[in-house]
């Protein structure tokens, strides 16, 4: 329950409602249809004010070929807004390498679409900061990106980590009483934090932001605290089809609480079921320790290496489930492609 003089915010990863290539039919997309993908953490979430995520993939029906794995791959439906707001989400981080995915008519679709639903998306091109008002304490929001878009090469339609963003950070952080900063950054291959998202964090601490929440690694990395900035560097996945590794379907929600001059957090640790599709708490919060003000849940070894080794098994494993006629022609485009490369070298 929340008490009258704190405000309570959770904080997740990557949502997908979409399908990957590996599981079109049978991935989030495809499960949301019958059933809400956050039905079994409606509860926790619901004890928090509001809740905040990064929404990786669009909800659009730009362009939308049902026979196309082009077309299908990462496209959540846009009626799936209100999967989102009826678990009590608020701020969305639209700032990332897929959300223009289908287009920039896609992206436009997607925040119109979170509007619509009373969602807030955060990180779009020229967006100002974004504050809400709880009981007379005022948060604000911040987002970009720093991770190149194959599908958006010029990053037109959300903000790009670089010095203008800074700048707004520094402008912004006087004119609410906690700052959050979304960021969407790091490489997808590595099992630690790089030293620029350290070094990056530590900046913004000194700045005054009460947090820097990020994103795009697809794995949960520790969370810790210095002074009174919370520095989560990658929630991992939240609602995401990605399955063939077990350190991508571990996850976690961060529970932070607000008081005057204090902030408490905690971390509950999750996991994915249902092929990515269905996130349920595994156990107890776990808090910070007293001395080192961290939470580690998982342990996420020295690499990533055989990845694709592992996502090929797990695709030749779950390919009679699902849409196999798209799974068919996107196996048929990869191999042309490597055919075509191969003759041209």
């Amino acid at each position: 329950m929340i008490k009258s003089d704190e405000i309570r915010i959770m904080f997740v990863g990557d949502i997908s409602l979409g399908d990957y290539y590996t599981s079109f039919g049978h991935g989030p997309r495809s499960y949301a249809e019958f059933r809400s993908p956050f039905s079994e953490l409606m509860s926790t979430l619901n004890e928090s004010d509001f809740v905040v995520g990064n929404l990786e993939a669009p909800l659009t029906n730009n362009n939308l070929d049902l026979d196309d794995p082009e077309s299908m791959v990462l496209r959540g439906k846009p009626e799936y807004a209100s999967l989102l707001s009826n678990a009590n989400f608020k701020f969305l981080q639209v700032a990332n390498n897929h959300t223009v995915q289908h287009g920039k008519a896609g992206f436009i679709e997607t925040l119109h679409t979170l509007e619509r639903h009373g969602l807030i998306p955060v990180g779009e091109l020229s967006s100002p900061l974004k504050v809400i008002n709880v009981r007379g304490t005022t948060i604000g929001f911040l987002a970009a990106s720093d991770v190149p878009d194959n599908t958006d090469p010029s990053q037109e339609c959300y903000q790009v980590l670089n010095d203008e963003f800074c700048n707004l950070i520094k402008c912004s952080i006087n004119k609410v009483d906690h700052l959050f900063v979304l960021l969407h950054w790091g490489l997808e291959s590595s099992t630690k934090p790089l030293q620029y998202q350290l070094n990056y964090a530590d900046k913004l601490e000194g700045l005054g932001v009460r947090g820097v929440i990020g994103h795009h690694p697809h794995l949960f990395y520790p969370i810790f605290q210095k002074n009174q900035t919370i520095i989560a560097p990658s929630l991992g996945n939240f609602v995401f089809d990605l399955c063939w590794d077990h350190r991508l379907i571990k996850s976690g929600v961060l529970d932070v609480t607000l008081r005057e001059g204090v902030i408490d957090w905690q971390v509950w640790p999750v996991t994915l079921n249902m092929n990515g599709a269905l996130p349920e708490v595994t156990s107890t919060p776990k808090s910070p320790q007293s001395l080192e003000l961290e939470v580690d849940l998982y342990n996420l070894g020295k690499s990533m290496k055989g990845g694709q080794l592992r996502k090929l098994i797990y695709f030749t494993k779950n390919f009679r489930y699902g849409n196999r006629r798209l799974k068919l022609k996107f196996i048929f485009r990869k191999l042309l492609e490597r055919t075509k490369l191969r003759g041209i070298n």
